[in-house]
């Protein structure tokens, strides 16, 4: 059971949009999908990797005056404090992506829950902020992980964007979830990734590979048609989408480095295109604004 709390507010004005990063290294990122050698591995070049692109999205960010919600892994508070501490000084809102990039799916739970309570204090401690919201690494809060939801409420947090709509990916989705921002019997908000439907299908849309895979135009219009219907959408994207560095795994087939580096050389371009297009705010923001949270909660 879930309460829907996402009434259209009436409004001439446009509608805000969340836009999230998700701050974690290429290989880190895909270690659970494909083999990836020890070197690449390697946190001292994760982290150059991830310090340099991150700097570039701040830059981006700054440029087209937005504040975005910075989902950061745990383990970043302690290798990179500096960079925690600048995004949060930038404005931006800093949230909790686990503290390693490990599918929950598998996870025991109480190890998870120990984890989480450390990845959010030592973020907290770092940035100076309080910590609100999480996403799961991969999207990866499933029906047979939904317990992590109860962990997130019991750890402090208000609110969970880690639940995609929709059934036919290989990794993540929960086919009959509720596409609009809810609130649980628990009392946790879920803010999911975005879905649009078309011929009676849902299709999901909005950041990452599909920003990239998808013509741009594409993106553009599922965005609209959203905004229309006087909802927001959560946008996401991975600082090696933007940044300079990406590593070059060797050994992948086609396929694989089709769906994981298209566009990345010119996602900074292509980002630009959407935040000229769109206006968007850090998730915790488009929340007060529809009157889910206390402006000082």
């Amino acid at each position: 059971m879930k309460v829907r709390v996402n009434a259209v507010i009436p409004s001439s004005k446009p509608v805000i949009n969340a836009i999230s990063v998700d701050i974690e290294g290429f290989a880190e990122s895909n270690a659970q999908s494909f083999p990836i050698s020890d070197n690449f591995l390697d946190e001292t070049t994760q982290n150059c990797e991830i310090e340099t692109n991150t700097h570039v999205l701040l830059e981006l960010f700054a440029e087209s005056n937005i504040k975005a919600t910075f989902f950061f892994l745990g383990r970043i508070a302690t290798d990179i404090p500096n960079l925690v501490k600048a995004t949060a000084e930038a404005g931006h809102e800093i949230g909790c992506h686990s503290y390693r990039h490990l599918r929950i799916v598998g996870l025991e739970k109480n190890d998870f829950k120990d984890k989480l309570t450390a990845a959010k204090k030592d973020l907290e401690d770092v940035s100076g902020q309080r910590v609100y919201g999480f996403r799961a690494p991969d999207f990866s809060i499933t029906k047979s992980s939904i317990w992590a939801l109860d962990v997130l409420k019991e750890t402090g947090f208000v609110y969970d964007s880690s639940i995609y709509p929709f059934g036919l990916h290989d990794v993540y989705g929960i086919k009959d979830a509720d596409t609009l921002i809810h609130r649980f019997p628990n009392g946790l908000i879920e803010f999911p990734l975005p879905t649009i439907e078309l011929l009676g299908k849902r299709v999901p849309f909005g950041g990452g590979g599909y920003f990239r895979l998808y013509p741009l135009l594409l993106t553009k219009i599922f965005l609209s048609k959203l905004n229309k219907q006087g909802q927001p959408a959560m946008f996401y994207i991975h600082p090696y989408e933007v940044g300079p560095i990406i590593p070059r795994i060797s050994g992948l087939s086609a396929y694989r480095k089709f769906r994981h580096y298209y566009h990345c050389r010119n996602g900074d371009k292509r980002l630009k295109k959407i935040l000229q297009a769109f206006t968007f705010s850090p998730a915790i923001e488009v929340l007060r604004q529809r009157r889910l949270l206390s402006k000082f909660r």
